[in-house]
């Protein structure tokens, strides 16, 4: 992470005291600190506002054009400067704590509306059980929203101890201001992968290299619902028919119990012995009474990982790990809209399963982070980047957006392009990471538009998408409540559409099996 320093660069008067100003190494001043006694006086200049903060916090604005963060040894505060567009505060107020409806884990204190310094603020305070495997856990919550004309500003606040043994919150109001922002945001881009400096065994080095490395050409690989179960023939038809031989296989598992996933190394084995590298991917269930994420927080899926990250590491070949993808959508359990509005839990989460692959000494795994397209709610707060566990942690950046088609036309789906999907997606994500990008799961559906146009639009396209190394096509449907097929995504569904990919599949994309 590029270094925060200091530069005194003039002297700004306020309290009779010097206030030191700060900026991101190479950028202008995005913020200043002024001593005043009891509080310090914070001034950011990306989203023009001002206010009392606790003393010696630690200000971390590397993705100031999301949000802003402040934080000690008990305490941190999120300043989040959220658009009202589309939207309203209450609309804001009351998609953004649906968490709250989860009463096993969530235990609401206090809800209402206070008004300070002339301003009425929502206010929301509520506690969870501290977590067990999480150092110093902050499991008190305060959420406090303020609008200001087309704005809320969301002050989030977590702490070790209850809010009102913390020094409460009433100081952040006290000399509130806004103003028009001076300083153009700033986001930290992350820092590439040196394959030299990873524990990897030779031949996940060779792996990586031959994959994901700057020269490396577009490989396309899929996901195939009966290899699940082991049974390759209709992969075997497609690679027979394309002439295409697909290196990497998506596979799905979960936290199926709590002592040892039952069939992983049949998984491994199976795929390595048809040519095949798994994409990896672990995901957290939906259950009755709690959110798993604070369970696997909390030791209780401990034997689990343990014998899951056992399992990899003695494998030994390379293997492609994503672990719970689109963690920014609100359909998953793992994704901070259902675990307090609180993002440190998801990357709490993503480095405590880190950690038992290190502790198993795994020299095998390629770890893939991979957010969702668009973040549901489109909320500062739920931002991908609030998600983003630290360069050590990624080694590949993932990409996923579909076509889902029109058949919830009524529900405002519509039909999207490839490039509507991926264009600004790609753009924006390179701007953003340095590790390569890598679509790990995609697809077009079939109603509302020309499947196979798009398919030939979609290679088209990608290849001028250098950047992306690897993209995985997802060869399923998916099925309304009453059974029926909602979205077709498969490859075989005319003649038609399956020379389309032979004709695409092909050099010089063809790179042959991996095993």
């Amino acid at each position: 992470m590029k270094k925060i320093i200091a530069v005194m660069i003039g002297l700004v008067m306020m309290f009779s005291t010097a206030a030191t100003v700060f900026a991101a190494e190479g950028t202008p001043a995005q913020y200043s600190l002024t001593d005043t006694g009891t509080y310090d006086y914070f001034t950011n200049y990306v989203d023009g506002y001002s206010l009392y903060i606790d003393k010696n916090m630690k200000v971390d604005m590397s993705y100031s054009s999301v949000g802003t963060m402040l934080e000690n040894s008990n305490k941190r505060i999120e300043i989040y400067k959220q658009s009202l567009s589309g939207t309203s505060k209450t609309g804001y107020i009351n998609y953004s704590n649906k968490f709250l409806s989860n009463t096993a884990d969530h235990h609401l204190e206090y809800e209402g509306v206070q008004t300070m310094n002339g301003y009425n603020a929502n206010i929301v305070v509520w506690n969870r059980d501290k977590l067990s495997r999480v150092d110093n856990d902050m499991n008190y919550y305060l959420c406090m929203d303020v609008q200001i004309g087309s704005y809320c500003y969301t002050f989030f606040i977590k702490s070790t101890d209850p809010i009102g043994m913390m020094g409460g919150y009433t100081y952040l109001l006290d000399a509130f201001s806004t103003f028009t922002p001076t300083m153009a945001p700033y986001t930290r881009v992350s820092q590439a992968v040196d394959v030299d400096d990873k524990n990897w065994n030779d031949e996940t080095k060779e792996f990586y290299n031959k994959y994901f490395g700057l020269d490396s050409e577009l490989t396309w690989g899929i996901f195939e619902p009966q290899t699940a179960g082991y049974d390759y023939t209709m992969l075997d038809y497609y690679e027979n028919y394309f002439e295409y031989e697909f290196p990497i296989l998506l596979n799905y598992s979960e936290f199926t119990n709590k002592t040892a996933h039952p069939d992983l190394k049949q998984r491994l084995d199976t795929a390595y012995a048809n040519g095949k590298a798994l994409e990896l991917t672990l995901q957290t269930n939906w259950q009755a009474d709690g959110n798993m994420v604070y369970d696997i927080l909390d030791g209780e899926y401990d034997d689990f990982l343990s014998n899951y990250a056992q399992v990899v590491a003695e494998f030994g070949h390379p293997v492609l790990f994503r672990l719970g993808n689109e963690m920014n959508g609100d359909w998953c359990p793992y994704s901070s809209y259902n675990t307090s509005r609180d993002t440190m839990i998801y990357k709490e989460f993503y480095k405590y399963v880190y950690s038992f692959f290190e502790q198993e000494g795994a020299q095998n795994v390629i770890w893939i982070w991979n957010p969702n397209c668009a973040s549901f709610p489109g909320f500062n707060w739920n931002h991908e980047l609030m998600y983003y566990p630290g360069d050590e942690y990624v080694d590949v950046i993932g990409m996923t957006a579909y076509n889902t088609g029109t058949y919830y036309a009524s529900s405002g789906e519509k039909w999207h392009e490839f490039d509507e999907l991926y264009n600004n997606l790609y753009y924006t994500y390179s701007s953003r990471y340095q590790q390569p990008l890598m679509i790990t799961e995609f697809a077009s559906a079939s109603m509302g538009g020309d499947k196979n146009q798009w398919v030939i639009d979609m290679f088209n396209t990608i290849s001028h998408y250098n950047r992306i190394k690897v993209a995985v096509w997802w060869d399923g449907c998916d099925w309304d409540k009453d059974g029926n097929v909602a979205r077709s995504y498969i490859m075989d569904e005319s003649v038609s559409l399956l020379d389309i990919f032979k004709k695409y599949l092909k050099e010089p994309w063809y790179r042959g099996t991996y095993a």
